[in-house]
């Protein structure tokens, strides 16, 4: 029986252009429907990861076939692509500072910020314009040439808004990353496109980086809980 691993690695090796996290998961729904729950492919990705140090630590004898680039696709790991391994920690001296977490707490970890990502995503979706007036929802998750946007929508003038979503903390490459995006839809549209990075925090980095392109705004997010008693049926 092909193993989650196995069934990763066979795709990713025909990936001339590499993949994204939800093409895999498509993949895998597709190919293995029910097989293997999402937490379980999300710990692989985490796992099969050359270049991701903390891995070395919490799955070490993980088959580490995945390269991660900077623009969040992965590609099936070459030496002579992308140079001989150097992430391991005893490669490099990394420490972690979980390096005391259970290996399940970890999984449980990874599992919950993909959820927590899905869950703020729609509710963005359904509340596009409490961030700003005359915002419309178009689509979600779109593929293009540089990449795949989280959110795209149109503003009361009828110009475009690209939309990236982080979960937690805003990192540099992220600046980058909507302004690819924008970059490639301004070749396209007649109108400048906009763009917004959610996050829950921005770093004074970020700020900077942010300040350097034109049309876009920074939206800080907050999570709220709410609590329901359950009823259970005699």
């Amino acid at each position: 029986m092909t193993t989650l691993a196995e069934a990763l690695r066979n795709y990713i090796e025909q990936a001339t252009d590499g993949a994204t996290r939800q093409e895999m998961r498509d993949y895998i729904d597709r190919e293995f429907p029910k097989r293997w729950k999402p937490g379980a492919i999300a710990a692989h990705f985490y796992a099969c990861t050359v270049n991701n140090p903390k891995a070395y630590i919490h799955h070490k004898w993980a088959d580490r076939f995945f390269f991660r680039s900077e623009d969040g696709r992965f590609h099936r790991y070459s030496p002579e692509l992308h140079g001989v391994n150097t992430w391991a920690p005893s490669a490099n001296g990394d420490t972690d500072d979980f390096e005391d977490v259970e290996e399940a707490k970890i999984e449980e970890l990874v599992e919950t910020s993909i959820s927590l990502e899905r869950d703020v995503e729609t509710h963005l979706v359904r509340s596009l314009d409490s961030i700003e007036k005359g915002l419309r929802f178009i689509d979600r998750q779109v593929s293009i040439d540089v990449g795949r946007v989280d959110i795209l929508a149109e503003d009361a003038a009828g110009r475009r808004v690209v939309i990236e979503l982080k979960v937690g903390q805003a990192k540099d490459a992220a600046v980058g990353q909507i302004a690819r995006y924008l970059g490639w839809y301004g070749r396209r549209d007649s109108k400048r496109p906009r763009g917004m990075l959610i996050a829950s925090e921005f770093p004074d980095a970020v700020r900077y980086a942010a300040e350097a392109i034109p049309d876009l705004s920074l939206v800080e997010y907050k999570v709220q809980f709410a609590f329901n008693a359950v009823v259970v049926e005699d």
